[in-house]
């Protein structure tokens, strides 16, 4: 995630940088010791669980378990991607982040032309919305206006028009200081015949504005039968459509919400929300990408699927089930009845109708679709239904959800349920759920582990000198990983800020967040010293076990030396 910036740049840019000052602008904190507290802003408490440490310039939440840097709380308060997060801590200390290597074929640029860029995009929204009110704009207000929009909606939106003329947008940007080369590399102009031509032209404008509120570009909508129907901004420094999501400045705003709408079109993100519809976003002229999947995941925990209920629209749905799954993203499809688009259906059903329809799992939709070219009357249709059905039902894991798929499947097609579950591939013993007691942390962990996280939240806080354990000391892969990595001399937060997964990194935070901490050297040594006591007799009690598993068909002899060394060990447990 950081691979593009030292790590030296990073350090320094979190040494000058407060957690906690950066923490108390979205959650007031108060010091107990040497953390601060507070109520955790990533979900609802009301006894404080959120602390900030302000030694390791850590957070962590004992209750959902989110922790990491400065720069991973920007990340997840903001919803900015790794990078966006750096470039607004480094704003804030006063630092210039240095040049990146941009992205494989897109256009490079310094930070003084990418802020030019972003101006010059805002220009020409405003441009386009002053256009939408002229004679020049008549066709697509009437359009807009057609498609059941208010002035109201228009404004909130920042819809306009681009003119008809080459270009009209392009000399008015040059007549603000904008010149024409920049204009090209932000996507607003080409050079085309010896001369400079708007990118759009007569056409409905939709800006994109990204979670800061930052116009990045534009997509248009053609008027009548011109082609193509839709003309997105090209790449360029600020946009790629695969990146972004239209309607994220909406979003942005919309907290614990729980889940995100996704629809396939800027007038379907428009009419949903137009009727109340929150959360709704949409994709920038393409199916949707990993990419897309993976900045939803960071609005919330669940995606509504919410595409056209025509045949290509259904084909795009599970396309999109499939990138979801891939990134862990809980998801549900509306199935809009008649082949009807949201747009259509929202403005017959309004509110009410879309909060009643159905919204199907992934492995329900998958089932629901595995109908459409069978006919279901014969048995071959059902017996290919069925076989389908099986092929889907083996990627649920969740016992619960797997009984309830099978009883419908059951009534569906009048198979037997061992026939079925033969088919699936699950054996008769594993397919009643089992439940699992809750059990406290220490329970869970164990003491070795209690006793390692301990010791390692010692190592992290300073409180006891490197050379007192050795990487060795830890049984947990994640433990030694970082004790070898703090060994090295390196930081914590480097280590932190390297990973990627947000369950490994929660395990890691939980790891090293042990409280509480003594606050004097002394008393910290003693409590390690009492951590690696822990540990090692541990290992001398799993070295005897071993031993003892060696009696059977050892000889007198070998019996006589294996005794000798239990003896030995023991000795070890008692001294």
């Amino acid at each position: 995630m950081s691979g593009r910036l030292s790590d030296a740049w990073l350090e320094e840019l979190r040494s000058r940088t407060s957690l906690e000052e950066v923490v108390s602008e979205y959650v007031p904190l108060k010091q107990k010791g040497r953390r601060y507290w507070g109520c955790c802003p990533f979900h609802n408490e009301k006894t404080p669980s959120f602390s900030v440490d302000t030694e390791s310039q850590l957070y962590y939440c004992f209750g959902c378990h989110k922790g990491g840097t400065v720069i991973q709380f920007v990340m997840d308060m903001e919803r900015m991607e790794f990078m966006d997060a750096v470039r607004y801590l480094a704003d804030r200390a006063h630092m210039e982040v240095p040049q990146l290597t941009p992205r494989q074929g897109a256009p490079a640029a310094s930070r003084d032309e990418r802020e030019r860029m972003y101006e010059a995009n805002r220009d020409a929204a405003r441009f386009f919305y002053d256009t939408l009110w002229s004679g020049e704009g008549a066709e697509a207000l009437n359009y807009l206006y057609g498609r059941g929009l208010n002035d109201s909606d228009i404004r909130r939106f920042g819809l306009g028009a681009s003119p008809k003329g080459r270009d009209a947008l392009t000399a008015h940007l040059n007549g603000k200081g904008y010149d024409s080369p920049l204009l090209v590399k932000a996507g607003l102009c080409v050079f085309k015949d010896g001369r400079h031509i708007d990118m759009f032209r007569g056409r409905v404008m939709f800006p994109i504005i990204n979670a800061q509120g930052r116009v990045l570009g534009f997509g248009g909508r053609a008027m009548g039968d011109a082609q193509p129907k839709y003309l997105n901004t090209a790449e360029t420094p600020v946009f790629n459509k695969r990146l972004g999501l239209y309607a994220l400045n909406f979003a942005q705003k919309e907290r614990a919400l729980g889940r995100l709408v996704l629809v396939e079109g800027y007038m379907d993100t428009v009419s949903l929300r137009k009727y109340g519809v929150k959360g709704v976003v949409a994709t920038l002229g393409t199916a949707l990408t990993e990419e897309q999947a993976r900045l939803m995941k960071r609005y919330a925990p669940e995606v509504w699927i919410s595409y056209d209920g025509d045949s290509a629209g259904r084909k795009a749905a599970l396309r999109a089930l499939d990138i979801l799954d891939q990134q862990n993203l809980t998801a549900k499809v509306i199935d809009y009845p008649g082949g009807m688009d949201p747009d259509d259906f929202v403005k017959a059903k309004g509110l009410a109708g879309f909060d009643a329809l159905a919204k199907y799992d992934s492995a329900s939709y998958r089932m629901l679709r595995a109908k459409d070219d069978l006919d279901l009357s014969t048995q071959d249709g059902m017996t290919q239904y069925a076989l389908r059905c099986c092929a889907i039902l083996k990627a649920v894991k969740n016992p619960v959800e797997m009984e309830n798929h099978l009883r419908k499947l059951v009534n569906e097609t009048g198979y037997d349920r061992e026939i079925l579950l033969r088919q699936i591939g699950v054996s008769a013993a594993a397919k009643q759920p089992t439940v699992r007691r809750p059990r406290k942390r220490e329970e869970e962990t164990g003491e070795i582990g209690i006793a390692e996280q301990a010791l390692l939240s010692l190592l992290v806080s300073g409180l006891i000198p490197s050379g007192m354990i050795v990487p060795g000391d830890f049984s947990d892969p994640e433990h030694r990983a970082l004790a070898e990595w703090l060994a090295g001399g390196k930081s914590v937060n480097a280590y932190i800020d390297c990973i990627d997964d947000e369950a490994r990194r929660a395990h890691v935070m939980s790891s090293i967040s042990y409280d509480p901490l003594p606050r004097e050297r002394e008393e910290a040594a003693k409590m390690a010293e009492s951590c690696l006591g822990v540990i090692r007799r541990d290992r001398v009690r799993r070295r005897i076990e071993k031993i003892k598993g060696q009696m059977n068909g050892a000889s007198a002899e070998q019996k006589a030396e294996l005794y000798r060394q239990i003896a030995e060990l023991m000795k070890q447990l008692e001294g």
